[in-house]
């Protein structure tokens, strides 16, 4: 796949081509160029015909950053509020408890705001060449990703905040409410795997049982998910043992899904860039390790 050329009236962020080439993996189009292009995409700059200088809007920012869709201050406060919220049910959290929370929350808010207040900055000096336009949109994908992971996610102020102000009991109770909520998303993505490997080599029941098992039973949901975790069972199977893979499958099969294995490592960087973590460390509290999607499950029940 060749780079592509864009005029700037019609500058979108290329998600669509990351998704459109990934779900080459699972449904057989494309080529090994296509993987590159997954890997390449988020950092590659936008090209330019012969268009002269331009003006970029406020609005124009904000799209590349929010998205189409009306969001601002409103909508980072609301999502704050649900997510205190939250916790503060599972957890029985305190007035002063849920007020640091908030407070912590309003400084990622402020802080986010302010990088973004710095970008807009940059485009009010009129007219601009392309190549500077250019440089502007590769200034806002980085603030569009750490939308898309979460402003109150690893590393923020207000995930530091909740694991100070939290007890031991509140830590605990929201530490298995964490892995039970991965877990039911990480089965569902197990499923959907599943499926679209049976539309493409043509699963026998036992067979899907035991890909089902293997991968519940080997593998661990991620840390956080991401705008790709459609193709993280993908990953993690491709990291298995081969022979415990192979084993599944017949030789036909084998051929076309150890294909994709193959392609599917080459897209871990753009899954991490888009907010994947995966369970390779003990997360805190579990210096034991870290149970599979069965473990858990015997666990809670």
């Amino acid at each position: 796949m060749g780079r592509l050329r864009r005029h700037a009236s019609t500058l979108v962020f290329a998600a669509a081509l990351v998704g459109g080439a990934g779900m080459a993996l699972l449904h057989g189009q494309g080529d090994d160029d296509d993987l590159v292009e997954v890997r390449a995409e988020q950092k590659a700059p936008m090209v330019f015909g012969n268009v002269g200088r331009m003006v970029i809007a406020e609005r124009n920012i904000d799209n590349w950053i929010y998205g189409n869709e009306s969001r601002g201050r409103n909508w980072l406060e609301a999502s704050l509020k649900q997510k205190v919220n939250e916790i503060g049910k599972v957890c029985r959290l305190s007035d002063l408890q849920m007020q640091k929370l908030n407070l912590a929350g309003e400084g990622d808010i402020q802080r986010f705001e302010t990088r973004v207040a710095e970008v807009k900055a940059k485009c009010q000096t009129g007219e601009m060449h392309p190549n500077e336009w250019n440089g502007i949109f590769q200034k806002t994908q980085p603030l569009r990703l750490e939308l898309q992971r979460g402003l109150f996610g690893s590393g923020s102020l207000f995930q530091k905040t909740l694991f100070t102000v939290l007890g031991p009991e509140q830590t605990a109770r929201y530490e298995q409410i964490d892995r039970e909520r991965r877990t039911y998303r990480y089965r569902a993505r197990v499923e959907l795997c599943i499926a679209q490997l049976d539309a493409i080599v043509g699963l026998r029941d036992e067979q899907r049982r035991r890909l089902r098992q293997l991968m519940l039973e080997k593998t661990r949901p991620p840390k956080s998910f991401g705008q790709l975790d459609r193709f993280i069972v993908l990953v993690q199977m491709s990291r298995l043992p081969e022979d415990t893979v192979k084993s599944v499958f017949d030789p036909g099969q084998w051929r076309e899904v150890k294909r994709r294995l193959m392609q599917a490592k080459n897209i871990v960087p753009a899954l991490k860039q888009n907010g994947v973590v995966f369970e390779d460390e003990p997360a805190p509290g579990e210096a034991g390790g870290v149970p599979t999607v069965i473990e858990i499950e015997r666990l809670r029940n």
